[in-house]
């Protein structure tokens, strides 16, 4: 995957311009892995949609789904914690029995024993091993096959034994990379007339320009972890905020926010705690020595407590899913400063449950300092955070209705 490195830049501008050319070198390197790796013809184009047709009045019962999912190294946050989720509901709920093809791998024991961690009722569940020369025609029939990332998209476009085919879209993946090739093979899985499962309602309107139906779901958090502490936190002049860092997020505009907290902690110097976690990273390789702790990746459940001791929370998502960090730390009484965006506005309200921010430094740093400097504003805004997320549908009603919408159940 693309990545750019940031770098300390010296006095001379020689060596900034070396990084550059290797990360230009190591895309070319990938975009030409994925090029040759992720291909269609007409005639599986022409195979794809008439397997489409065939299956566009399969309502059910769902007995078999055939799960193409990548290579997953935690069960328990992003994308592959929903994937798993839902699969979850569908062995509970629907009696299904599930079947992970995992991509690019040949051994899938470790996988299976994490999502069996994660979700007891998958242990029962079958993973087989795709690696990329491997063909989907090994595969058994299965009732549908549901895609997961833009990458599993290519095997199941090929797959012509499922009766039905869904692509269960967690954010616009394309823009995971700059415009060019890997962009291109990445849109134009949204063209492949699959049924969208949508995690939000605008993520299901960005699909439906693209392929015509789409169903979609409003997340929601565990709510026996992602709960708010029993006293009051909102008083006296000391303050703790979380940053969701990770460097090698992209998304999360780690570098804009980086820069934001230097300015924050010259200003409040210890009156502010600023801690980290989500990756292993070191500050002090960014500039963040004495400015932020990083805790690393912690456990599921300890991710929570730490909310529970923070006042604000600073998370930045550049495309257009609105994360679940908002919801869990709003989930947990944190006040939420992110930057704005129309995606996010389904859920967060700029001055009623959050805090917008421009996504500069000084802009972030200001609306931080806002939050720092006034326990009143961050009391009310945690009181009607908590008021909205008591108002989320659980996960099980949120997936009866997108099983209703394409099953009729």
């Amino acid at each position: 995957m693309f990545h750019l490195r940031r770098v300390q830049a010296p006095d001379s501008g020689g060596e900034v311009v070396r990084t550059i050319v290797r990360d230009v070198d190591r895309y070319a390197a990938d975009a030409l892995y994925f090029a040759r790796h992720f291909d269609f013809t007409g005639r599986d184009l022409e195979e794809n949609f008439a397997t489409l047709r065939a299956g566009a009045g399969f309502r059910g019962p769902v007995r078999t789904a055939l799960w193409f999912v990548p290579h997953f190294l935690y069960p328990y946050y992003g994308g592959i914690h929903t994937i798993l989720r839902f699969a979850d509901y569908l062995a509970r709920r629907h009696g299904v029995r599930n079947t992970f093809a995992v991509q690019g791998v040949y051994d899938v024991r470790e996988n299976a024993r994490m999502a069996a961690e994660a979700f007891p009722a998958l242990a029962d569940s079958r993973f087989v091993p795709l690696p990329e020369d491997r063909l989907v025609d090994s595969l058994e029939p299965h009732d549908v096959g549901i895609c997961t990332a833009w990458q599993t998209a290519y095997p199941l476009l090929k797959d012509n034994r499922v009766r039905r085919k869904l692509y269960f879209m967690q954010d616009f993946e394309p823009l995971f990379y700059p415009a060019g090739s890997v962009y291109g093979l990445a849109e134009e899985t949204y063209r492949f007339g699959f049924d969208g499962i949508c995690n939000t309602p605008p993520l299901q309107a960005l699909y439906e320009r693209y392929s015509g139906r789409a169903v979609a779901f409003r997340p929601s958090v565990d709510r026996d972890v992602f709960y708010p502490p029993a006293g009051e936190r909102h008083l006296g002049t000391n303050v703790r905020l979380f940053f969701y860092g990770r460097p090698f997020g992209i998304r999360n505009g780690f570098e804009t926010a980086a820069e934001a907290l230097k300015i924050v902690k010259r200003r409040f110097g210890g009156a502010i705690e600023i801690v980290s976690a989500g990756g292993d990273w070191n500050p002090a390789d960014y500039g963040l020595e004495g400015v932020v702790t990083n805790l690393g990746r912690l456990p599921y459940r300890r991710t929570a407590d730490l909310f529970r001791t923070c006042h604000i929370g600073l998370t930045l998502m550049m495309t257009p899913h609105t994360s679940y960090l908002p919801l869990e730390l709003m989930a947990c009484g944190c006040v939420v400063v992110t930057n704005g965006s129309p995606w996010k506005e389904w859920l967060l309200k700029d001055g009623s449950n959050c805090l917008f921010a421009q996504p500069v430094p000084s802009r972030i740093a200001e609306t931080v300092a806002r939050a720092v400097e006034n326990p009143d504003l961050r009391r009310e805004l945690s009181r009607r955070a908590l008021e909205d997320a008591a108002a989320w549908p659980d996960w099980d009603a949120e997936f009866d209705r997108v099983m209703g919408e394409l099953f009729g159940k």
